[in-house]
């Protein structure tokens, strides 16, 4: 049994407000829920929709099927989405939002009380009773209203309409950049630079309040070149340090990674990708930056890209990226999208909440920072610590790091950078193979894909069209070891991705000789739904009694 809800209006009316609140009373009353925004680049005005699935089981994406509540804040949400509202679906229309505002204004003398009054109505829709409410409300969210809402859903004989069995036990509930924040956080981030660009501000606001109380600096810097620059400059003095941007922001952040690369100086770069060219879409959903972060920086040095696809990925592999950047004095990368950035969820797992810590041995005066060695780690440490000069150039360098023409030494000082990537072969990590193994179908994901692919695997086998699925999260390297264990011999292979080129099937064929058969690409800027992904791959690739 499930609940779907869509509420819809302008920019400024009170939406990220009603789905914050919302969310947080779903949470703290113990339902599975997932939600998600799809809203255009606007101060006031324009149209958006706040989207919640709420369950009786774990749910992590958008189901697609018709909705159960539509909450119009206004005219254009009822005319765009009526049609999509289930047999027995509720509209609440905008006379009906009007009244609300008036019984806000009449019983509270202030408007904005309008946004508790509707989260208190469509609790009550779901089962919601005034005593659990009462347990789960703290004084911010306005209970007085919350309960005049719970009243007005019976007095319209909404109540009970869908009623839900509360039975999530989380310990957590993050949106996608609040999970990457807090895994940061757990994997030592002590210092971290950016510059306001959407999908990536809320990872900024995260780490900047948890700086108010934990041993982590924030700093806006004036744009993309300088934020790169202080965390380039912050790690280099001993601090493990993360950026955060989107593609724009990221293209102008390229010459540093550049500067990592040759100084290998350790860094963490977080691209929350939306739809390019330039300013594109910047509000939407995409995977189209694959390439650029492939091959950002000039020159040749190693590098790792990783792609969480749920909330306990974005908080282990943030975690794991700074111990692998650490570990290979690399810039790692971890490439999120506006869908997961944007969207909450319950954090079902409990992660280890052990802080990770940049460990340093003391040298002496002989110290030599980029010392040729067998495996290509030079010995790491900062300025200040013991006897040790720490001598860095973005110039090529000897080993003790004074700048050189030697062109001998330029070809052993490139082939030790490289050397690195034979000892990162064995830190990755796998692909994870779900479903029936058997299938003849394999749809294969990388990022924020995973759990939309995985509900659709489930489903097409539960109507007769069995389906595997493989997932990537980490997308670069990629490594013979990820397809050892995992059959596709004889496998038609459909890659899934938001974006028109099919990058990742393509980066497959190149790094691991796996030929893509099929590709599957939305590139609106929305996300997949499970139904959409469902209805296109049983359509293209399933007749009666097999597959095509």
């Amino acid at each position: 049994m499930e609940c779907t809800i869509l509420i819809g209006g302008q920019a400024g009316q009170g939406l990220a407000s009603i789905e914050r609140e919302l969310a947080a009373l779903l949470f703290r009353l113990g339902y599975f829920f997932f939600a998600t925004k799809f809203y255009m680049s606007r101060i006031r005005g324009g149209h958006n929709d706040h989207l919640f699935r709420i369950a009786e089981r774990p749910v992590h994406a958008l189901s697609g099927e018709s909705w159960d509540v539509l909450v119009s804040l206004d005219e254009e949400t009822q005319r765009r989405c009526k049609a999509d509202l289930s047999a027995r679906g509720l509209c609440l229309s905008p006379a009906e939002i009007a009244e609300i505002e008036k019984r806000a204004k009449d019983g509270f003398s202030n408007v904005v009380m309008s946004n508790p009054l509707l989260v208190g109505v469509l609790l009550r829709i779901i089962g919601v009773r005034s005593d659990a409410l009462e347990a789960a409300a703290r004084e911010e969210d306005q209970p007085a209203a919350l309960l005049a809402g719970m009243a007005l859903a019976e007095e319209w004989d909404m109540a009970d309409r869908f009623v839900l069995q509360p039975r999530a036990e989380s310990p957590y509930t993050f949106d996608g950049n609040s999970a990457i924040g807090f895994g940061s956080l757990l994997g030592g981030c002590q210092f971290m630079a950016a510059y306001p660009m959407t999908p990536a501000t809320s990872l900024m606001l995260y780490v900047a309040k948890a700086a108010l109380e934990l041993p982590v600096h924030f700093e806006q810097a004036e744009d993309e070149i300088a934020a790169i620059n202080m965390a380039l400059g912050a790690s280099y003095a001993g601090l493990r340090s993360m950026v955060a941007t989107s593609g724009g922001g990221f293209a102008l952040m390229t010459e540093a990674v550049s500067l990592a690369g040759m100084t290998e100086t350790p860094i963490v770069i977080v691209i929350a990708q939306r739809p390019g060219p330039s300013t594109g879409l910047p509000t939407r959903t995409e995977q189209g930056d694959l390439n650029v972060v492939l091959s950002a920086g000039h020159g040749e040095f190693p590098r790792l890209v990783y792609a969480p696809g749920s909330l306990q990925e974005a908080v282990d592999l943030a975690k794991r990226s700074f111990e692998m950047a650490d570990r290979y004095q690399i810039p790692v990368f971890i490439l999120t999208d506006q869908y997961l950035a944007d969207s909450i969820q319950l954090l079902e797992g409990s992660p280890e909440l052990s802080v990770a810590l940049r460990q340093y041995e003391i040298f002496d005066a002989s110290y030599r920072r980029y010392a040729l060695t067998p495996d290509g780690l030079s010995p790491l440490t900062y300025p200040g610590l013991g006897e040790a000069l720490v001598r860095v150039d973005s110039d090529e360098h000897t080993e003790a790091g004074k700048i050189t023409e030697d062109l001998d030494l330029r070809v052993r000082m490139v082939d030790k950078r490289l050397r690195k990537a034979s000892r990162m072969d064995k830190d990755a990590v796998l692909p994870t193979l779900y479903g029936d193994r058997d299938a003849d179908i394999c749809l294969i994901s990388w990022g924020s894909n995973r759990e939309i692919v995985e509900e659709a695997a489930d489903r097409l086998t539960s109507e007769g069209h069995p389906v595997a699925a493989l997932h990537f999260s980490q997308v670069y390297p990629l490594v013979p070891a990820m397809l050892e264990g995992v059959s596709l011999a004889g496998k038609r292979l459909i890659a899934i991705e938001n974006n028109a080129t099919g990058q990742f099937a393509g980066l497959l064929k190149r790094e691991l000789s796996l030929e893509i058969n099929d590709m599957i690409l939305k590139y609106n800027g929305l996300c997949f739904s499970v139904r959409e992904l469902c209805d296109e791959v049983a359509a293209r690739f399933f007749v009666p009694g097999g597959v095509k």
